[in-house]
């Protein structure tokens, strides 16, 4: 007679890998998924719990993103996800639809050769988008539309990569506007950084309206702490590890005047810029890799050891 409660020993789904990466097949695989980057360490800043990474995972796949890539690429910015401006153009173009990407500058509706060098309010980033079978329509965003955003001038990218920040919001304009359905209502993380933390309660101005004159500011005692919003998480990944290499070569006394003196005399490296903020991304991602040995040299160069 056989045992009613006897259970049969359990073996766990293999999940297959392709040529992208892991192919998951239910919810199940891709919670194990999450679970192991999880534990891994490697999760993004502020998507660190499988839960999370699992949400995230789960909007990259809706828009086409490998898994890995909606990793890199899916932030949460006031409790939404918000996908980066690149990912945003390399989802559009991953549906086969566009017909047409242009993107340039203009002042005075005049096209620049390149990048503006100086800014005022006629200089626009502006994007010319067409979907097939649709006719091509253009977006512009100027220094002007800008400053009725209380956005010209604000610390952060707004600052430091002024023309960079004018082509992103044109961008992501143009590609919403014309590819909607393939982006699922996600803005784009430069953009919803700068939004303030009403968004998160679908309280969002009317575009480009005037700005409305700020209140003042309310004083600690005037605002119960429960009522104090969490801040948006306004700092990109690579902004991250900019200020984690300053950091540390500070820490040593290596400032950012030695520190490329010896780039250049000791390793031959040539750098730009005149802070820690404005490193390129390939040195950071280089320097990074190494920054532990690569600090202890730079010391020992400055006070004389090595040459």
């Amino acid at each position: 007679m056989s045992n009613a409660l006897t259970t049969q020993p359990t073996t766990k789904q293999v999940v297959p890998i392709g040529n992208r990466g892991i192919a998951p097949s239910s919810m199940d695989d891709l919670y194990r998924f999450a679970t192991a980057v999880a534990k891994s360490g490697l999760a993004p800043k502020g998507i660190e719990t499988p839960e999370a990474i699992f949400v995230a995972l789960e909007m990259g796949l809706e828009v086409g993103l490998p898994m890995m890539a909606a990793l890199q690429n899916i932030a949460v910015i006031n409790g939404r996800p918000a996908i980066w401006g690149d990912a945003q153009l390399a989802v559009v173009r991953s549906t086969g639809e566009l017909a047409l990407f242009e993107e340039w500058y203009e002042e005075n509706g005049k096209r620049l050769p390149r990048n503006p060098a100086a800014f005022t309010d006629a200089t626009a980033a502006v994007c010319r988008v067409q979907r097939h079978g649709y006719e091509p329509a253009e977006t512009a965003f100027s220094v002007a539309d800008a400053k009725r955003a209380n956005l010209w001038g604000k610390s952060g990218p707004w600052t430091q990569y002024p023309a960079r920040m004018l082509k992103h919001r044109a961008r992501s304009f143009a590609l919403r506007d014309q590819f909607g359905d393939a982006l699922r209502g996600l803005r784009t993380v430069e953009e919803v950084q700068d939004d303030p933390v009403a968004t998160a309660r679908n309280v969002t101005p009317p575009m480009f309206a005037p700005a409305p004159e700020p209140e003042p500011a309310p004083t600690p005692e005037s605002v119960p702490v429960a009522e104090v919003p969490p801040q948006p998480a306004t700092v990109s990944d690579l902004d991250l590890r900019r200020q984690a290499i300053a950091e540390a070569f500070v820490e040593v006394g290596v400032s950012f005047d030695a520190f490329r003196k010896w780039m250049s005399e000791a390793r031959k490296i040539e750098v730009n810029g005149d802070s820690f903020a404005e490193l390129e991304e390939p040195l950071v991602n280089r320097i990074a890799d190494k920054l532990g040995p690569l600090v202890s040299q730079a010391k020992k160069w400055v006070e004389g050891g090595a040459k």
